[in-house]
């Protein structure tokens, strides 16, 4: 082998180390990113906030006096919908910090198809069984007194 050869062949390797450095150099930042994404959402009248952190984990719930005055089903179904409006926030925020690393691949396909998923509202038949149930001493509104 000429050293012009052996020269071409170790720029390559040069160039091929610098990409692979480069590259594991922005997935350790966009690691870092991922890790410190939140999602503060509050509902439309304020009175339920929650903070999403990445993989959907909760870390915040936060009712106001206002919230404490709602019937039950009502909280319930507020504190639903702001938990999945963060969800679907903090989803959107991993796709545009992943976009950099893997956009145009498979990888970043199924992501985006991951966030559709949480952001498309779930639909259930919950409503139609839990009516079909006998109620149970559990299903018992707070503050009721037995004698």
């Amino acid at each position: 082998m000429s050293s012009a050869e052996l020269g071409a062949g170790q720029q390559r390797l040069d160039d091929y180390m610098r990409r692979v450095n480069d590259i594991q150099r922005r997935a350790e930042e966009t690691q870092a990113q991922l890790k410190a994404l939140r999602a503060d959402v509050s509902s439309p009248d304020r009175s339920v906030a929650v903070r999403m952190a990445p993989g959907g984990r909760l870390e915040k719930l936060s009712l106001t006096p206002a919230a404490m005055r709602m019937s039950h089903d009502q909280l319930a179904a507020l504190i639903t919908e702001t938990v999945s409006r963060a969800h679907a926030a903090v989803a959107g925020q991993m796709e545009a910090t992943m976009q950099p690393l893997i956009g145009g691949t498979p990888a970043m396909d199924f992501l985006r198809d991951q966030v559709t998923a949480a952001q498309a509202p779930e639909e259930t038949d919950e409503q139609p069984r839990r009516q079909q149930q006998p109620p149970r001493d559990d299903d018992e509104p707070f503050g009721t007194i037995y004698r």
